[in-house]
C-alpha cells in the first residue's frame, strides 16, 4: 500500500481513491468466499455498457492511471476481484478487518479506513499533519472540523464522501444542470459596425422668455420629464391667472344675459295670450319680438367671450407647463446652449441630449454577404472589451454605395446585462454568416472544470455527478463546441460543479434543465 501511496498519479487521485475503497468493503468480503468476481456499487457507475467489469475506456481517475497494474490476468478488463486486490492494498484481503469496518459504518465512532490506517505511522488511530499525504494533506485543515490538528475516520469519511454526516446519512450537492445539445453552427466573417443612439437632438424652448434656472449640467443623466431648466415662472402664472378671471367674468356675464332673456320671453308671451283682446298693441308686441331676438344674441356674443377665454386660459396653462423644459426622454446631457439670464425664443436650443439607453448598430455590409442577413436573423458582436452580445437584423437599407458596393444594414443588440457605457459611433465587430449552418453539439461554458490541464464536466448520471473529460472545440456565445466526451441529451452541471466530488449525489434546482436561448451558433 506505501507503493501506492508513494505513486504520483495514485495521490493525486486520492479523493477518488478513497470514495472507491469505503464503498468496495462490502464487496471485498464477499469476493474472499466467491469466485465470481462483482464490482463494488461506485465502480458500477463506471461500467457504462453494464457488462459486469471496467473496460478500459470506461476506467477514470486512479483505476485509469494503474489500469495495467490492477488488470492481473492481462485480458483489458478489470473485474471485482481486480479492483479490491489493488484497493486493498495487493495481496489477499484481511476478511476479518473488512467486515469489522464494515460494521462500524454506522457507529457514530467510525475508525480509520485501511488505507488511511497505512499512512497513520505512529498507529493512534488518527491522521496527523505530517502523516497526510495527496488531497489529505492539501486539504487538511478543511477536513479537519474540530480543529484539533487530527483527522479521524468520520472527518475523512465525511470529506471523500461527499458530505455525509457523522450517522451515516447522505448530503447531496445542490447544484443547477444544463443539456447537451444539438444546434446549427455557421461560419462567419468579421465585419466592423458603430453604435449609434436612436434619439439624440437638442431640447429646445417652446415658448418665448428669460431662463430663470439651469437645472442640469453636461453629463448629468436624466430620466423622461426631469426638469432641465425654467423659464420665467411667476410672469407666466400671472398671465394664467388673468385668463382664469376673465373666465369667470364671462361665465357671470352668460348667467345675467340669460336671465333678461328669460325675462323678456316672459313678457313676449303675456302679449301673445291678448293678442284678441282690445288691449292688445300690435307695435308693442312687435317691439317684444324685436327685445327677445336682440337679448338672444347677447346671449350668443356672451357664448362666444367665455369659449375664447377659456381657450385663453388653457393656452395660459400650457405656456406655464412649457415653461419648466423637461427632458423628451432618459439620455445623458452631452452640451449646454444657453444659460441664465438669457432670452429664448420658440425654438432655441437648451440643452443637447443623447439616449444612450435605446442603442442601435449600423454597419456597411458588402452585397454578398446580405443573403445571410434577412429581418430577424440573430448574429454575434464582439466589443472592445471582448465581451459577446447577440444582435438582430431590423433593416437593410436598399441603397447601394456604388464606390464600396456595399449597403447599410442595422442591428438592434441584446445589451441587457452590459454594465458599462457606450459611445456614439464606437466601433463593434460584428460576425456574419456566410455558408450554410452544420449541426454541432454545444455544452455550457459555466460546465467546464479544468482538472490538471484538462477540461472536464459532472455528467448527471443515476443522481449523481460522474466526471467526464471533453474535448472542445471554438466558442459559440455563451456554450463551447463539443468535439468528443458528450451527446445531445447529457444533463451536466452549471453551477455547484466548483466543489463537486466525484460520485457526489447531486440535489437538482427545479427547472434548472434549458436549452439554447442564444438562437443558431456563429463562429469565425
Amino acid at each position: 500500500m506505501k507503493n501506492w501511496v508513494n505513486n504520483a498519479s495514485g495521490i493525486i487521485q486520492f479523493t477518488i481513491f478513497f470514495a472507491l475503497i469505503n464503498f468496495s468493503i462490502n464487496s471485498a468480503v464477499i469476493a474472499q468466499n466467491k469466485k465470481v468476481p462483482e464490482l463494488s456499487a461506485r465502480a458500477k457507475i463506471l461500467d457504462t455498457n453494464s457488462n459486469g467489469v471496467i473496460d478500459r475506456d470506461e476506467a477514470r481517475g486512479p483505476v485509469q492511471s494503474n489500469f495495467d497494474i490492477i488488470d492481473s490476468d492481462k485480458n483489458g478488463k478489470l473485474d471485482g476481484n481486480e479492483l479490491v486486490k489493488y484497493f486493498q492494498g495487493g495481496g489477499k484481503s484481511n476478511v476479518k478487518e473488512a467486515t469489522t469496518v464494515t460494521k462500524s459504518l454506522n457507529k457514530n465512532n467510525r475508525p480509520l479506513s485501511p488505507i488511511a490506517k497505512n499512512l497513520d505511522s505512529n498507529n493512534n488511530g488518527f491522521l496527523e499533519r505530517d502523516e497526510a499525504r495527496g488531497p489529505v494533506q492539501s486539504n487538511f485543515d478543511k477536513i479537519d472540523l474540530d480543529k484539533n490538528a487530527k483527522l479521524d475516520g468520520n472527518e475523512l469519511f465525511k470529506f471523500f464522501q461527499g458530505g455525509k454526516s457523522r450517522s451515516g446519512g447522505g448530503r447531496p450537492a445542490n447544484v443547477e444542470v444544463d443539456l447537451v445539445i444539438s444546434e446549427p453552427l455557421s461560419q462567419t466573417v468579421p465585419v466592423l459596425g458603430r453604435i449609434i443612439f436612436d434619439q439624440y437632438g437638442p431640447v429646445s424652448a417652446r415658448i418665448r422668455g428669460p431662463v430663470n434656472k439651469m437645472l442640469v449640467d453636461v453629463g448629468d443623466r436624466v430620466e423622461r420629464g426631469t426638469v432641465i431648466a425654467l423659464l420665467d415662472i411667476e410672469r407666466l402664472s400671472l398671465t394664467r391667472d388673468r385668463y382664469r378671471a376673465l373666465v369667470h367674468q364671462q361665465s357671470a356675464k352668460l348667467t345675467s344675459v340669460r336671465a333678461d332673456l328669460e325675462k323678456r320671453s316672459l313678457i313676449l308671451k303675456r302679449l301673445e295670450a291678448i293678442r284678441k283682446s282690445a288691449a292688445f298693441s300690435q307695435a308693442r308686441y312687435e317691439d317684444a319680438i324685436q327685445e327677445v331676438n336682440k337679448q338672444r344674441g347677447k346671449v350668443a356674443e356672451t357664448l362666444a367671450q367665455l369659449a375664447q377665454a377659456k381657450i385663453q386660459l388653457k393656452q395660459a396653462n400650457v405656456d406655464l407647463q412649457y415653461g419648466e423644459i423637461r427632458a423628451p426622454y432618459p439620455g445623458v446631457v452631452s452640451s449646454k446652449h444657453t444659460e441664465v439670464g438669457a432670452y429664448l425664443n420658440i425654438g432655441s436650443p437648451v440643452v443637447r441630449l443623447i439616449n444612450d439607453l435605446d442603442i442601435m448598430i449600423d454597419s456597411d455590409i458588402s452585397g454578398s454577404l446580405l443573403e445571410g442577413l434577412q429581418i430577424g436573423t440573430s448574429i454575434r458582436l464582439v466589443l472592445d472589451d471582448k465581451t459577446e452580445h447577440n444582435a438582430i437584423v431590423i433593416s437593410v437599407v436598399p441603397n447601394e454605395n456604388p464606390r464600396t458596393r456595399t449597403r447599410q444594414v442595422r442591428f438592434k443588440p441584446d445589451f441587457d446585462d452590459l454594465k458599462r457605457s457606450l459611445a456614439t459611433n464606437q466601433s463593434v465587430t460584428l460576425y456574419i454568416p456566410i455558408g450554410l449552418p452544420t449541426n454541432v453539439i454545444t455544452v455550457s461554458k459555466d460546465a467546464i472544470v479544468q482538472s490538471r490541464g484538462e477540461n472536464t464536466v459532472f455528467v448527471e448520471r443515476n443522481g449523481s455527478g460522474i466526471p467526464q473529460k471533453v474535448e472542445l472545440g471554438v466558442s459559440v456565445g455563451s456554450r463551447f463546441v463539443v468535439k468528443s466526451g458528450l451527446k445531445p441529451g447529457d444533463v451536466v452541471v452549471v453551477r455547484g460543479n466548483e466543489n463537486l466530488r466525484p460520485g457526489q449525489r447531486l440535489k437538482i434546482s427545479s427547472g434548472t434543465k434549458t436549452s439554447n436561448k442564444n438562437g443558431p451558433g456563429k463562429v469565425k
